[in-house]
């Protein structure tokens, strides 16, 4: 134990990091050499020494290619926690030395990629100009390890899934319904009221199954014994239901804000179909509780916080005005 400790303070450096990242994410010395820049002889020397110095072998061979060992998943694991915070250092020294300039970082929902993320950066180019914004896009599973690892300041997406862990911040931004909506001249937007009955027959477009408002919509159908058609569309790709709901006669059952952004472009209608007030998505934004922010990620909290309520604001009237 003691030589470890030894070894860990006194040789493990910079570049011994950057190398172990670099096999993880190509599981192949010979990918890792050409990435690095240095010969395969130079990666297998460093990382024999590395092995020698830990103790422990840190990869294994296997068919897929080098695949991290419990005290190389370790080791690597720590290493990309070091290199995300010199890289939140380099940030922050650039807003001190360089005055004026500054980053932010997001992770996004598709959904909330096409509408409150660029109002959102509309907003930020004219308060906070020469602030570089870097997008990540998944969803909620993908965006919250990234959050933890530092790669992302802050994300944006659907709250009231499983219970997060103590370490993470949240704060729901607007609350949105779900409403139904269809291509503009599709047979069902001239009427002025819809009964549910009236959906059989046409495909449906719904959110993945096992979300909550997949279970809501579920309910409106069973309740009214209407059976879900087997034509729809079970999909969580913003764009793929935009997209089909406008070259098909389908019925989707999106958010208020997304269908309101897509009628003012003149692609989808609402459609008159009543859904109780309780069928809506919680907006938010999750953060790490504990972690350090800068003006710019302060005054970016603030901002997406007014957007999202003007936005929210916006959209019954963008409705009903198409």
């Amino acid at each position: 134990m003691t030589n470890l400790r030894i070894f860990l303070k006194n040789n493990l450096n910079i570049r011994h990091m950057r190398l172990l990242i670099a096999l993880d994410d190509h599981r192949s010395v010979v990918k890792a050499a050409t990435y690095l820049n240095l010969t395969q002889p130079a990666i297998s020397k460093a990382l024999a020494g590395l092995e020698q110095g830990i103790g422990a072998p840190l990869f294994r061979r296997a068919k897929s290619g080098l695949v991290p060992t419990d005290a190389g998943g370790c080791l690597i694991r720590h290493s990309r926690r070091v290199m995300i915070r010199i890289e939140q250092a380099e940030r922050e020294l650039e807003e001190i030395l360089f005055q004026g300039s500054s980053h932010i970082s997001i992770g996004t929902l598709p959904a909330t990629a096409v509408y409150l993320i660029p109002a959102f950066i509309a907003r930020l180019e004219s308060e906070l100009p020469n602030t570089t914004v870097s997008l990540r896009e998944g969803t909620m599973d993908s965006l919250l390890p990234a959050l933890k690892t530092g790669q992302i300041d802050f994300a944006v997406g659907l709250l009231g899934g499983p219970q997060m862990g103590p370490e993470f911040e949240t704060e729901i931004l607007f609350t949105d319904p779900v409403v139904a909506a269809a291509r503009r001249g599709h047979p069902l937007t001239s009427r002025e009221r819809i009964a549910w009955e009236e959906l059989q027959g046409y495909p449906l477009v719904l959110p993945p199954a096992n979300t909550l408002a997949r279970g809501a919509i579920e309910a409106m159908f069973m309740n009214r014994r209407i059976p879900i058609t087997k034509n729809r569309v079970d999909s969580v790709s913003t764009m793929a239901n935009v997209g089909t709901l406008q070259v098909t006669d389908a019925i989707g059952f999106l958010s208020r804000s997304l269908v309101a952004h897509f009628a003012r472009l003149g692609v989808l209608e609402p459609l008159p179909l009543e859904l109780p007030p309780d069928v809506n998505l919680s907006i938010g934004m999750v953060r790490i509780a504990d972690r350090d922010r800068t003006e710019a990620h302060i005054m970016g909290h603030r901002l997406l916080v007014e957007t999202a309520q003007t936005l929210a604001a916006a959209a019954p009237n963008l409705l009903s005005a198409s």
